[in-house]
């Protein structure tokens, strides 16, 4: 594809510069997703995951698919950093977007709304494994490409979620999950904080109810899978939630509305 692309627009010209983006985990689902539209519209985009998968392979991502990169881990997290900084990439986007329930391998939906569930059934192992992925590795792996984040200019999206916000919540259940959101949503206010004087802006963005197997949803009964919505129009939104992203609206949380117009998400 070419490496800019103008779009005309009444009497403005815009001429939107080709973007170096890094996506975790892209192996399927959101991850996936953005790959597919990035790429499309002419952004090199560094897929990374734990494995690849064959749906992953086909998007023919120009900046190449990195693998072995578990955000739980050090090493998974410095072997990225390690790929961009041999290729001396400068990274205009970091998409936080790896991210799980935090449910022991193995069970239902079902089984993992139980424990996830405040009760007898609650899965008390499940906060600190929701923690592990959702905050700890986004954290992780922030730092350990901060160096590769073009500065200034520079953007660090993290995929949270509405399920963390304090005001939204009338419903309860998915308390690990509910809780690590809550808590990434206030690393990356902090990060937005501490980043300012180098004008990396930072943004949370709530992607929407998808239909991705996400937690096995797949398996979930069908008056439950009937709220979530089509990937691709949710990550559209995601898509124009990073575009839209600055120093002036650094530490914001926002949702990405399925392409149907940007909303500020309640804390």
């Amino acid at each position: 594809g070419p490496e800019w692309s103008r779009v005309f627009s009444r009497s403005h010209i815009f001429t939107r510069v080709m973007a170096h983006v890094v996506i975790t985990g892209c192996s399927s689902g959101i991850g996936l997703e953005l790959c597919r539209q990035l790429t499309a519209r002419g952004d090199v985009v560094y897929a990374a995951c734990r494995n690849s998968s064959p749906e992953l392979e086909a998007v023919g991502v120009k900046g190449g698919v990195v693998t072995g990169v578990d955000v739980c881990t050090d090493a998974g997290c410095d072997s990225l950093r390690a790929y961009l900084a041999e290729r001396s990439v400068r990274v205009d986007v970091l998409v936080n977007n790896a991210g799980g329930l935090g449910a022991a391998p193995g069970h239902t939906w079902d089984e993992q709304v139980a424990q996830q569930t405040f009760g007898a059934n609650l899965d008390v192992a499940a906060m600190s494994r929701a923690f592990e992925v959702n905050v700890v590795g986004v954290v992780r792996v922030s730092k350990a490409l901060e160096s590769s984040v073009k500065a200034p200019g520079g953007k660090i999206a993290i995929i949270s979620s509405l399920m963390g916000s304090c005001g939204d919540n009338g419903s309860g259940g998915f308390l690990p999950y509910r809780v690590s959101k809550a808590a990434v949503n206030m690393a990356g206010v902090t990060m937005a904080c501490d980043l300012k004087e180098k004008g990396i802006a930072v943004g949370l963005i709530h992607p929407g109810m998808l239909q991705t197997n996400f937690g096995n949803l797949q398996e979930a009964p069908k008056s439950k899978q009937k709220h979530f919505r089509p990937v691709e129009p949710g990550c559209v939104g995601v898509v124009q939630a990073i575009d839209a992203l600055t120093m002036e609206t650094t530490g914001s949380f926002i949702h990405g509305n399925y392409g149907n117009g940007l909303k500020p998400c309640p804390w």
